[in-house]
């Protein structure tokens, strides 16, 4: 029987290099992350995730390379065009950026904005069709009895949980999670990262989720990369990922091979409204 050709990847990732001012932040990273596949990226503070991400979503311009989604290159997309490619992305942070004030179901029918048009967003009348699928996504998370419960009632593993059934909401083929465990408990985080891994294998979603928590990777992840010095050093199937690996990875001594790591620079931004958590309890 012949095997089934190779998909194409969700998202392509070409010799991309980005300097602020100074060293370079990223330096000729390449990869490819294929559909329903769940690909974590680590390093230490400093190493190029935060910027990675940031020109995945084209909201930094690389200095070389590319990014495709979907077959795409948002470098060459402005406008319009480049909206209608940023929906293929889902974003999950670390703080939820949920509205505290809505619901659970009004946060999820946040991701369907840009699928509306303009008098439905106006009215604040998505439409029944948009509550069915809304409420589909919150069901898929495990939090279908949470539909009507504030955002800010909720602890912190259920808003995560939202957040992601938000990004389900926009349809998107892949979902990017910038550490988003990072402020949870163990048993909170184990089940935000579980939600992740049944996304990716249910719904045929490519998942890039950046950690700090490098214990958590095994039974979560397909693959392992690992940024230092803003360059891709590492690149293997989580079932090879060994105690060698991290070692070399957060050596406190860099690499004679590689630069210092600089500073990854975070241009400010303004932050949305978001949600507080309340004290991790046994409902999540």
């Amino acid at each position: 029987m012949t095997p089934s050709p190779p998909r194409a990847p969700v998202l392509s990732v070409q010799s991309l290099g980005h300097r602020y001012d100074g060293p370079p932040v990223l330096a000729d990273v390449s990869f490819d992350v294929a559909p329903g596949e769940v690909v974590a990226v680590i390093g230490p503070s400093g190493a190029g995730k935060t910027t990675l991400f940031r020109a995945v979503t084209a909201l930094v311009r690389p200095e070389s390379g590319r990014v495709e989604v979907a077959g795409r290159d948002l470098a060459g997309l402005r406008g319009a065009e480049l909206g209608q490619a940023r929906r293929e992305i889902g974003l999950v942070f670390q703080h939820y950026n949920l509205v505290r004030r809505l619901s659970a179901l009004d946060n999820v029918l946040v991701g369907r904005l840009a699928h509306l048009p303009t008098w439905r967003v106006l009215a604040r009348r998505p439409g029944p069709e948009e509550q069915a699928l809304a409420r589909e996504c919150l069901e898929r998370v495990g939090l279908s009895d949470h539909a009507g419960a504030r955002a800010d009632t909720l602890s912190g593993g259920q808003q995560q949980r939202v957040a992601i059934a938000r990004a389900l909401a926009q349809r998107s083929r892949l979902v990017l999670a910038d550490e988003p465990v990072a402020s949870l408990d163990p048993a909170s985080a184990a089940s935000v990262l579980a939600t992740l891994r049944t996304v990716a294998t249910e719904g045929d979603i490519a998942v890039v989720c950046s950690l700090h928590q490098v214990e958590l990777v095994a039974g979560f992840a397909d693959r392992v990369l690992a940024l230092r010095a803003g360059r891709l050093v590492l690149d293997v199937p989580v079932a090879g990922f060994g105690p060698e690996h991290r070692a070399a990875v957060y050596e406190s001594d860099p690499s004679p091979s590689l630069p210092a790591a600089p500073c990854e620079a975070r241009p400010g931004r303004e932050e949305p409204e978001r949600a507080t958590a309340t004290p991790e309890r046994s409902r999540t």
